[in-house]
């Protein structure tokens, strides 16, 4: 199934050299899958912002003329991109705050996967990808701005559940389909208070065994086969994103995935999971979250107040 199960993209474009970063690489996913449909969206930030791209288009005189403005400039951007004759392409044009227009539009248009551009280094775009990935009920893609069309390594980091199964079988597929390595972690914590007392030769070969037989249990739990080594990762300084990052690089990969569980009430939303951080870490390489779309549309929801 793997990218065949995302029918409906929908993308967050801001009119910057971004733009053209995430429609490129999108263009190169296309090629694995072709789309039914792409929603681009993009929201307006106030009318602090609107007067001022009112101010470099003097001929706009209302906030439709400026309206039409932005969509023929996504249009025109888009068109060299991607061929209107294979997929639907819907334009939607927002004003207000990014988030909560986002995730309004992923509500109505209800898509499969959402693809949002990556800036490295920007304030304050780790904390809109840590809020987007808590409320988005679809699969979401972070494209970062050193992406590469190729799709040769993949990298899985897992936690033995539910939610880490199904990412493993959707990037198994996509593996199989692009002729890929797949490349598995395990991160776990180091339990720092039975040492010194015990040496540490002698609980690395201990633990490494627990692990392998959790490892082996986990694929016969969830029917997995055909899976690579995993690679077991020590968590020393407690930031489990820090030692997926260094294997990231290791393996040179192409793209990060992860699974990600379905939040089944509001109160789940304050505990932070991994691909909550993975979301808003710099790794120079594509994020992907997978997320079952029906279990976690119901809080998206419930959250937005809607029926």
């Amino acid at each position: 199934m793997a990218m065949q199960s995302f029918k409906h993209w929908m993308v967050a474009l801001d009119l910057t050299n971004m733009d053209d970063i995430v429609l490129g690489y999108l263009n190169f996913l296309s090629t694995i899958h072709v789309p039914e449909k792409i929603t681009f969206v993009h929201v307006v930030e106030g009318h602090a912002v609107t007067k001022e791209m009112a101010a470099l288009f003097p001929e706009v005189k209302e906030s439709g003329s400026l309206e039409q403005i932005i969509r023929e400039e996504l249009s025109n951007k888009v068109k060299s991109f991607f061929d209107e004759r294979q997929t639907e392409i819907k334009f939607v044009i927002e004003e207000g705050a990014t988030t909560e227009k986002i995730l309004a539009t992923l509500e109505e248009e209800n898509p499969d996967l959402l693809a949002l551009g990556k800036k490295s280094g920007y304030e304050g775009e780790g904390v809109l990808a840590r809020k987007i990935s808590k409320y988005t009920h679809c699969s979401l893609l972070f494209i970062s701005e050193n992406s590469q069309y190729r799709l040769n390594e993949i990298h899985l980091p897992v936690n033995f559940t539910k939610a880490s199964a199904r990412a493993v079988r959707q990037a198994q597929q996509l593996a199989d389909e692009q002729d890929a390595n797949l490349h598995i972690q395990h991160v776990y914590d180091y339990p720092k208070q039975f040492f010194p007392y015990i040496p540490t030769d002698q609980y690395s070969e201990r633990m490494m065994a627990h692990l392998e037989k959790k490892y082996k249990k986990f694929k016969e739990k969830f029917d997995l086969s055909k899976l690579p080594q995993c690679e077991f990762t020590v968590n020393e300084d407690g930031k489990e994103a820090e030692q997926i990052y260094n294997s990231v690089l290791r393996s040179r990969a192409d793209l990060l995935m992860v699974g990600s569980k379905s939040k089944s009430s509001a109160a789940a939303l304050l505990t932070e999971e991994l691909a909550d951080q993975l979301a808003s870490y710099h790794f120079g390489v594509p994020v992907l979250i997978y997320k079952e779309k029906d279990e976690h549309i119901g809080l998206l929801r419930s959250l937005l107040d809607k029926d």
